[in-house]
């Protein structure tokens, strides 16, 4: 008959010490990282949402030309969403619904949307390289233009 031996004696204070050194340099690197990579997607999304409401400018104002009317100069947030050209999306900071206002708004000109001003309940797009509170152009928007409120 084999007799099995066990060994019963588990981890040492040091091997044990050593693993959560270990975890925590693997931590101290992850988590900065992981941190960036969720602020970067949040910046992402709000620069999305100004692009979902030039998308919905723009149906707003192939319908206004073909109906004769031409487009307004300005068009808001608010009004898309009542119109039925855009549904409410959610605001990257609080994953919570950004609230239809007149505050968020596209620029028309000439029948073409050229700027959006887009609020959300920390941070907006929505200021110049000045600092004074002016709709930003398709052209220029990039996520290193968003600033808190």
């Amino acid at each position: 008959m084999l007799k099995t031996r066990l060994n019963n004696r588990g981890l040492t204070l040091m091997e044990l010490l050593a693993v959560i050194v270990i975890l925590g340099i693997i931590a101290a690197i992850a988590i900065p990282s992981v941190l960036k990579v969720i602020n970067d997607m949040r910046d992402r999304a709000f620069v999305a949402n100004a692009w979902n409401m030039k998308e919905a400018t723009d149906f707003y104002i192939k319908e206004a030309t073909t109906s004769g009317n031409g487009a307004k100069e300005r068009i808001t947030y608010l009004e898309l969403v009542e119109s039925g050209y855009l549904g409410t999306f959610s605001d990257p900071d609080t994953d919570e619904e950004l609230t239809p206002s007149e505050n968020s708004y596209v620029t028309i000109q000439n029948n073409v949307a050229i700027a959006v001003c887009l609020k959300g309940s920390e941070r907006k797009l929505c200021t110049d390289e000045n600092g004074a509170e002016q709709a930003i152009q398709y052209k220029d928007l990039t996520p290193t233009q968003i600033v808190s409120n």
